[in-house]
């Protein structure tokens, strides 16, 4: 049994990680601010420090009782991101800064939760880690810099990028929710969905479930290098034709309208898994509309 840390663990992908992790008989220690995770995301048994990942000496000072590190906590809201700058760069930025200083002086690995958004618009096709990087937000250039920070503990060091995680316990009111999230609490209210552009932007969904044994492949790897792995399912589909699948998933009529495009927004996201495959032996196993059953489920209350 091992101990490990997890910063931001009372999010959506937190909170289902110290699950999976519990179920496994380890302890586990969550650092948040709780300023969008929740504590209830937690399992029983798992030990809530509050306090945020801008104290260095205080996260160092819990990460020495520990086996192992996962760095989930960040500003991940684009408009928070822009509504305050400087906070956002010192917990994205600063806090992956600290938490690889801690990694560092413990001697113990370091997973860290990056994100797609480094690589920009990418085109259609399915983009693999060796890919060059182009972040057209403050929120991806934060994440490819601390990938820089991360990638200086040499062999301790995993680095995973999400693609877009939907699934349960991802709440539609939060800033920080996905777009699943979102259509299907519009659809089972009745709500029309509101899509920016003609809808033709596509993306990978990746179910939370999926997500999570990725990251535990990662924390139980053998160290040999620095590993950088994509966390996707390979596979795209556009936004129109997810609010049709989101429609028959929750049995209820379309009810649609297209806003506006938003500025700057990537046309396409779609990741290459076989990095992943090749590496941890991890490949995504839950179909679109089987994780989409799953969510209409949670946010109907029959699965809480």
């Amino acid at each position: 049994m091992a101990r490990y840390l997890i910063t931001g663990g009372c999010g959506f992908i937190g909170g289902h990680l110290a699950h999976a992790l519990v179920r496994e008989g380890h302890r586990v220690t969550v650092l948040d601010d709780l300023s969008s995770g929740q504590e209830d995301n937690l399992p029983p048994g798992a030990d809530l420090e509050r306090g945020c990942v801008t104290d260095g000496a205080r996260l160092s000072v819990i990460a020495r009782q520990c086996d192992g590190l996962v760095h989930l906590a960040a500003i991940a809201s684009v408009e928070a991101a822009a509504a305050n700058p400087d906070r956002a760069e010192a917990v994205n930025l600063g806090g992956t800064r600290n938490a690889v200083a801690a990694a560092r002086t413990h001697g113990i690995p370091l997973v860290y939760a990056s994100s797609a958004a480094v690589y920009g618009d990418a085109g259609s096709d399915p983009v693999a880690e060796t890919a060059k990087c182009a972040p057209l937000s403050a929120y991806g250039e934060h994440k490819l810099k601390s990938e820089s920070a991360v990638l200086t503990l040499g062999p301790r060091a995993t680095i995973i990028r999400p693609f877009n995680v939907y699934g349960p316990r991802q709440h539609p009111a939060s800033p920080y929710s996905g777009v699943i999230a979102r259509f299907v609490s519009a659809c089972l209210a009745g709500e029309t969905i509101t899509i920016n552009g003609e809808g033709h932007q596509s993306r990978d969904f990746i179910y939370v479930g999926d997500i999570v044994r990725l990251f535990l492949a990662a924390m139980s790897r053998d160290p040999e290098a620095a590993l950088t792995v994509n966390g996707c399912t390979g596979q795209a589909i556009s936004i129109l034709e997810l609010t049709r699948a989101i429609a028959a998933a929750c049995g209820a009529g379309l009810r649609l309208r297209h806003g506006p495009a938003r500025p700057g927004d990537i046309l396409h996201s779609r990741g290459d898994p076989q990095h992943a495959l090749d590496t941890l032996g991890f490949q995504a196993e839950v179909r679109l509309g089987d994780g989409l059953t799953e969510t209409v489920a949670w946010l109907r209350g029959e699965d809480q």
